[in-house]
C-alpha cells in the first residue's frame, strides 16, 4: 500500500464544490477532463489497482502489517495472493466477487476481497468449490484474522475424490467378480456326474446280490 494512503480515499464520491459565478464554460466535450473511473458498489478501481500493484495489499493503514504477512507466508509457500479490504458495507454481496474478478484480471494470482458484509475472490489456483468452501465460519470483524483464516482453509489438504471414486468402483468390481466366481465353483462341484451314484450305490467286500437267487 501506499505512504499515506487510505482505503477511504478509494471510494469515488460525487463533488460537493459549491456553485461558481464564473462564466459558463465554452470548452467543447472533446477537451473536458474525465471523470473517476468506479468499479461495483462506487469503489475506485484504478486506485485499488495501484495500490495492489505496490504490495499486493489494499486497506486502511491498520490492518496491512497483518495483510503483509499472510501474502509473505502464501509467497513463501509458492502462490501470489492479493487481499483488498473494503470498509464500507456494500450493497450486493456478488460486488465483493465482481471486485476481486476485476483486479484479478489485471494483477494475476489470487485476489481477495474482504468487506464488513461480506467477501469474495478470484483464482486460478483453486476451484470455485475450494473458494466458496474456505468461507466458512470466517469473521469479518478483523480483517487480518480474517485473511489468515481464509487462506489457511483455502490451501487446507482437500479429499481427492475422483481418486476415491476410483478406488471405490475398483473395489466394488473386484468384489463382484470374487462372488461370480465362488457360485460357479459351487455349481461345479454340484454338478459333478456320479458323485452321487458311486456314494450310494458303492457295495462292501462280500456283499451279495440277492436278486440273482430269487426265482
Amino acid at each position: 500500500m501506499s505512504p499515506g494512503a487510505t482505503t477511504q480515499d478509494l471510494l469515488a464520491l460525487p463533488s460537493s464544490a459549491a456553485p461558481s459565478t464564473a462564466a459558463p464554460s465554452t470548452a467543447s466535450p472533446s477537451t473536458a477532463a474525465p471523470s473517476t473511473a468506479s468499479g461495483p458498489g462506487g469503489v475506485d478501481m484504478a486506485a485499488l489497482l495501484d495500490d495492489v500493484r505496490d504490495d499486493h495489499v489494499a486497506a486502511p493503514a491498520e490492518d496491512v502489517p497483518g495483510l503483509r504477512e499472510v501474502v509473505a507466508d502464501a509467497q513463501a509457500d509458492g502462490y501470489d495472493v492479493s487481499f483488498v479490504v473494503i470498509p464500507k458495507a456494500l450493497p450486493k454481496f456478488t460486488q465483493y466477487r465482481d471486485i476481486a474478478t476485476e483486479l484479478q484480471g489485471e494483477v494475476g494470482g489470487t485476489v481477495i476481497v474482504l468487506g464488513p458484509n461480506s467477501m469474495g475472490s478470484a483464482s486460478p489456483d483453486f476451484s470455485r468449490f475450494q473458494q466458496e468452501k474456505a468461507t466458512e465460519n470466517v469473521r469479518l470483524a478483523n480483517p487480518p484474522q480474517a485473511a489468515r483464516q481464509l487462506w489457511d482453509q483455502m490451501t487446507a489438504p482437500a479429499l481427492n475424490w475422483t481418486v476415491i471414486s476410483i478406488i471405490l468402483i475398483l473395489v466394488v468390481v473386484a468384489g463382484a467378480v470374487i462372488a461370480r466366481l465362488g457360485s460357479r465353483r459351487r455349481a461345479a462341484r454340484g454338478g459333478e456326474p456320479g458323485v452321487e451314484d458311486a456314494s450310494t450305490s458303492a457295495a462292501g467286500p462280500g456283499t451279495h446280490d440277492l436278486s440273482r437267487d430269487l426265482p
